[in-house]
């Protein structure tokens, strides 16, 4: 595979990642208000056990979250590293 060819999958996983990103906040954004309104429904009810649920899944979309950064900034460093030794400025 040439450089060019490295750079543009490179590129490609990029925009990816940050789609992912975008995802990953839509999700945690739909999940707090999922959470809002059970939390209204099921007031004064003794079963919250959905609710932790809900709890959860956002607590993992973090984690998701903290791994699509994580695979981005690795992303853009082999971007750097490849650019270096090509000498190309794509």
């Amino acid at each position: 595979m040439s450089a060019a060819e490295l750079i543009s999958r490179l590129l490609q996983a990029k925009a990816h990642l940050g789609r992912a990103r975008e995802l990953i906040q839509a999700a945690g954004s739909e999940l707090h208000q999922a959470r809002a309104l059970i939390q209204a429904a099921l007031q004064g009810t003794a079963d919250q056990s959905i609710a932790a649920v809900v709890d959860r899944s956002s607590q993992q979309l973090g984690v998701a979250a903290v791994a699509v950064g994580q695979s981005a900034s690795k992303v853009d460093e082999i971007l750097t590293r490849v650019r270096g030794l090509g000498g190309l400025g794509n």
